[in-house]
């Protein structure tokens, strides 16, 4: 998360320590910046605003004072995390595109002693599960310095559900404490309505100005959900916490009674939400060419006139279905404008270079597994399936059982655990599960002692150069497993396999060509049928809604050549590498990229991926429990997206289940080293600690109102390109 005045308040309240440069001064390693910020449940109330503020901190405003209304992109994932999902972030595809939220700011100043009034509209802006738009407007009186690290400002914004409608189904407003002699500090009041229901949070938060002590009183109210409030006091080395399912006059303290949870201000337990990845041997930030923003036509009136990117994880619009195959696309490098053309193919090409995991060392992975029991089963989505043993685990015999249903909740999984049931499998027999520790699609033959796993790379039509797949311009493949049958109708999707499903039931093998041209190309082309292997145009997502294959399809693995066994194909002594056509009617299915001037496809590099294995050694709290000695597929993306590692459920929230120590090196050849760039602290437990500390109302009432509006007008049409993408000024 973006530093900025809040979130500042915050780190004033709860500091926290910097970290030692791995190699010399100067490197990119060294002066990678930490962003830190600790949470607890009595900070949930002010999470909104500090995620609003970081968001509108991309907006670079002091560069535009006085210049007029601009446009804006800003990066939607940088400042609001979705914690609370139990996602790892393991994708084959559209999950981790690049996507940005388009704004308009105007910021004026009437001269050098006047207030910065920076006013923004943000037309749709994520807020839980709902789209809303907002208006916010702050006044800036003061800047940040040593003596006072809040400034002076006052901060209103206002929610509607649309601008068009003009329903404001909200608001809120930040000030800062300027009235209270040797003290700084924020008040918070926002509102909002859902439906029948109103919900608020509050607080107030005054300290020292040398932050040696202070107090502060937060709570929401969530109506039909419950209200919560919380009291804090703290010094310099401790916290002393009340809370209370109620007001603020319900809490402990407006009796007399102090006691309350003891934290301590300089032990914490660290999870890291973001890293980088540097050069081992020279501390450079590995940068990866992924994609770049461009331009379109969203109304066929000649004018480029809407934002998006494109890039190896696909395509981002501001509209949703705004571009189709053959469109103009453009991009802005510098002033220089570049025309490409939109390339989209009913589903994509997936290269797989097999990895293998011993049995043993799969022991304590968690793997998705599906089956007509799980399809016919309403109340779960898929079964949770362990490699138990017998000498570790009570069972009879060492193999992959059935421990856990899963059904996906509002909050993300939720499992309920069942006795264990082995899968049983005959001589040849293959078990097809996912794992999003190893990084997705897993396989294992029966009889072999490890499982395969893959490192995946997206094939897009342009490895077309010497030596590659299509340098030829096609690539014929054979398939021994899960072979499609061409395109499928709706009837051939209601089993998972044999008839009626959307695969050969002949013993095969099928041959399959894919080629960058013709009128079929990059789309997988059943020699048998003469069909491209995709779903029938006509069928919508409500068609298939109630088939086992609603997600999708993926072919079984395909070769360049052939094997003397069809179960060869499994064999990672055999098969080192293999190819997959994954098909379906959502885009991240589907094949997304854009061809230049000459028609040629470009290229993106992929996220690097390193297979990892955890350890103590490694873990930033010297501990990896469980995980001590487990293997998981690291993915790295660029500035700081980093995923692989698998979530953890704690009170409601989602957190990494271990976090890896700056310095950590991972690669084949230890090429790489990581370095956390924001983390969220927890405080750890200091009870018996806090005895000096007493709770009581801070000097500045907590508001049960706002006094200002965010009554900034109609958003003002710009016609310029963005002025600021993702915090970089154009």
């Amino acid at each position: 998360m973006k530093m900025n005045k809040l979130t500042l308040a915050i780190s004033l309240l709860f500091p926290v320590t910097g970290y030692a440069a791995f190699n010399d001064a100067g490197t990119d390693y060294s002066n990678a910046e930490v962003r830190s910020h600790v949470w607890n449940e009595a900070l949930e109330p002010i999470e909104l605003v500090n995620s609003i503020l970081c968001f509108t901190a991309q907006f670079n405003s002091v560069e535009f004072a006085n210049a007029g209304p601009y446009a804006v992109l800003a990066d939607e994932a940088a400042c609001f995390d979705d914690e609370d999902d139990g996602s790892s972030g393991q994708s084959s595809g559209a999950s981790n595109a690049v996507s940005y939220m388009k704004a308009i700011s105007n910021v004026t100043r009437a001269d050098d002693s006047s207030p910065l009034i920076v006013n923004v509209w943000l037309p749709e802006m994520e807020a839980g599960d709902d789209d809303q738009a907002i208006k916010f407007k702050a006044e800036i009186s003061e800047g940040a310095s040593d003596s006072n690290p809040f400034g002076s400002f006052t901060f209103n914004f206002d929610f509607y559900d649309s601008f068009s409608a003009g329903n404001q189904a909200g608001g809120g407003e930040v000030i800062t404490v300027d009235t209270v002699d040797g003290s700084i500090g924020f008040t918070l009041y926002e509102s909002s309505t859902r439906g029948s229901e109103t919900y608020e949070q509050s607080a107030s938060v005054v300290m020292a100005s040398d932050r040696s002590s202070g107090i502060a009183l937060t709570g929401f109210d969530q109506g039909s959900n419950g209200q919560q409030s919380f009291a804090l006091a703290f010094n310099t080395t401790h916290v002393l916490m009340q809370s209370v399912n109620g007001g603020f006059s319900s809490l402990p303290y407006k009796n007399g009674v102090n006691s309350g949870t003891c934290l301590s201000r300089t032990e914490f337990d660290s999870y890291v939400h973001r890293y980088d990845l540097f050069n081992a041997s020279t501390g450079a930030q590995i940068e990866l060419n992924s994609g770049f923003p461009i331009k379109y036509d969203s109304d066929s009136d000649g004018n480029y006139d809407s934002y998006g990117f494109i890039g190896y994880w696909g395509l981002w619009t501001e509209q949703d279905g705004a571009i189709s195959d053959g469109d103009t696309l453009v991009s802005d490098n510098g002033g220089t404008e570049t025309s490409y053309t939109y390339v989209n193919a009913p589903g994509r090409l997936i290269k797989n270079s097999v990895k293998t995991l011993t049995l043993a060392n799969a022991r304590g992975v968690d793997f998705s597994y599906w089956d007509d029991d799980i399809f016919n089963d309403n109340d779960y989505d898929q079964w949770v399936v362990n490699y138990l043993m017998v000498a570790d685990d009570s069972v009879g015999a060492d193999g992959f059982y059935k421990t856990g249903k899963l059904k996906w909740g509002n909050n993300g999984p939720e499992i309920t655990s069942q006795t264990p049931s082995l899968i049983s499998l005959a001589s040849y027999d293959s078990l097809y599960m996912f794992s999003d520790q190893l990084g997705g699609e897993v396989k294992y033959l029966e009889g072999q002692s490890a499982l395969t796993y893959y490192e995946q790379t997206f094939i897009n039509g342009s490895e077309t150069g010497s030596g590659e797949l299509l340098e030829s311009g096609s690539v014929t493949l054979t398939c021994y497993d899960n072979c499609p049958i061409g395109t499928f109708e709706l009837s051939d999707l209601s089993e998972f396999s044999g008839t009626n499903s959307p695969f050969e039931t002949g013993s095969g093998p099928y041959t399959y060509t894919f080629a960058t041209s013709g009128s079929n190309s990059l789309t997988l082309v059943s020699v048998s049928s003469s069909e491209a292997v995709q779903y029938q145009s006509s069928l919508t997502q409500s068609d298939i809604d109630n088939t086992p294959h609603n997600w999708g399809v993926r072919s079984g693995p395909m070769i360049i050549g052939s094997v003397s066994n069809s179960y060869d194909i499994y064999d990672p002594s055999v098969v080192t590498e293999f190819y997959v056509w994954e098909t379906g009617i959502q885009s991240w299915n589907q094949l997304s990229t854009v061809a230049d001037g000459n028609g040629d496809v470009v290229s993106f590099e992929r996220p690097l991926q390193v297979s990892y294995q955890h350890s103590s050694a490694n873990d930033r709290s010297g501990d990896a429990g469980g995980y001590d000695g487990q293997t998981f597929l690291i993915n790295y993306g660029g500035n700081g997206d980093l995923w692989g590692i698998p979530m953890d459920e704690n009170s409601t929230r989602y957190r990494p289940a271990f976090s890896l120590a700056d310095g950590v090196l991972l690669g084949s050849s230890n090429q790489y080293v990581v370095k956390a760039i924001e983390i969220e602290q927890t405080m750890q437990s200091a009870t018996g600690e806090c005895s000096a500390l007493v709770l009581q109302d801070p000097a500045v009432d907590v508001p049960t109102s706002v006094q200002g509006d965010a009554d900034i007008g109609d958003m003002p049409e710009v016609t310029d390109d963005p002025a600021v993408i993702a915090g970089v000024t154009q």
